[in-house]
């Protein structure tokens, strides 16, 4: 089945899938190949295993706390910068990050 992790505590990955939530590990090979499954990814996984079986690609990602696929995140980001620009009068070209 398909999903979307939800929340990770320890080595127990919250899946998402029909509005039911399934705790689910992830398979040994994903340590071998050094990849990390964070919240947001969308998973193959096994409701009878309740193992994460693959990792699907992520569209985007955001790092601190790393998560992925934020579309919304970046729409609302972008919205609120034209807001400013308007309250302001002028174009903001550049932002620093501290």
């Amino acid at each position: 089945m398909q999903g979307q992790i939800i929340k990770i505590v320890s080595d127990l990955h919250y899946v998402s899938c029909n509005d039911e939530v399934y705790p689910c590990k992830c398979r040994g090979i994903f340590r071998k190949e050094h990849i990390t499954p964070v919240v947001g990814d969308y998973v193959l996984f096994s409701i009878e295993k309740k193992l994460i079986e693959e990792i699907l690609p992520r569209k985007n990602s955001l790092i601190r706390p790393m998560i992925s696929n934020v579309d919304l995140a970046k729409k609302c980001i972008e919205d609120a910068f034209l807001e400013v620009e308007e309250m302001l009068g002028f174009k903001i070209t550049k932002v620093m990050a501290i």
